[in-house]
Order: structure tokens, then sequence, then C-alpha cells
């Protein structure tokens, strides 16, 4: 699917409705999966660009991106990427792969050189490290416990 001219990505903002309904989905999933109380998601900071990736007029998952500051360096701007989700029946088939280059690639553009992002299951880890990110300890608003990556965003090759 990952190559498919069926999956069209999009952008939208994080009050679209569509997204707000991807969220509310993963919430669900993540409660049932974790035991938590509430299946409310948690809402998007303000400014979050997120990318939808549709096929055809179905949503099937959705990533976000906010500009976070600067990190060592004025020049390092750096994203973080949020709320990766995708439908559980299109998973297996790169949409995940596909949308984390899609928000790296958005990131170059604006300026970042650097991507951050909190795995919310373990089992991403594995396709995070895959994807280039490396481990770093827990940033701005994550508690201790998270666990967190990082990847440089070359402006030369696109990766």
């Amino acid at each position: 699917m990952i190559n498919s001219p069926r999956v069209e990505l999009v952008e939208a903002s994080f009050d679209d409705p569509i997204v707000t309904g991807l969220h509310v989905e993963q919430a669900a999933e993540l409660a049932a999966r974790f035991g938590a109380a509430t299946d409310r998601p948690s809402p998007a900071a303000p400014g979050t660009t997120f990318l939808v990736a549709r096929e055809r007029a179905t949503s099937i998952g959705c990533v976000g991106l906010r500009w976070v500051g600067a990190g060592g360096g004025s020049a390092d701007q750096i994203a973080e990427v949020g709320h990766v989700y995708v439908r559980p029946e299109y998973r297996g088939f790169g949409v995940t792969r596909l949308l984390l280059r899609a928000a790296e690639d958005l990131a170059r553009r604006r300026g970042c050189r650097t991507a951050r992002l909190k795995a919310t299951d373990l089992r991403d880890a594995g396709l995070y490290e895959y994807s280039g990110y490396v481990r770093i300890a827990p940033f701005g608003p994550h508690p201790l416990r998270s666990v967190c990556f990082e990847k440089r965003l070359r402006a030369d090759t696109g990766r």
C-alpha cells in the first residue's frame, strides 16, 4: 500500500473533525489496550499540523507535527512528531512509515533539522529505530519514564 497511488496525504489542522475522529479511535484503542480509565483523546496543541492519509474517501491514519523550538544551536530547529495513528485494518502495509516520512519532509521544509517523538506503545520502538530514530532522554513535557526518540533531518538527502 505504501507505493500505491490510492493513498493520498492531505494537510489538516489540529481541530479538523477528521483528525478529531481518528484521535477518538486512537484513544479508545489505547484505553482498551492499557486499561486506561478514559477513552478521551489527549488534545493536540494548537498550531499542530496534521497529515491525514486517505484511501479514496476513507481516512486511514494521521500524524501530527509541531515546532518546539531551537535545540543546541539557533540553527537547529526541532519539530515534535506525535499523534501517530493508523486504523488497525490498514496496519502492516507501510502507512505508518509513509506518514513518518511525510512529517519529516514537512518539518524539513519548515526549517527543522531535528524530529523528536515519544513512543506511546513500546511495540512501535522498532519501527522508529528502523526509520532512523535513536533513543534519547525524555524531553519537554514528557515524564522521566517516557521512551523518546530523535532523528537528524539532513537537508541534502531528504532523509
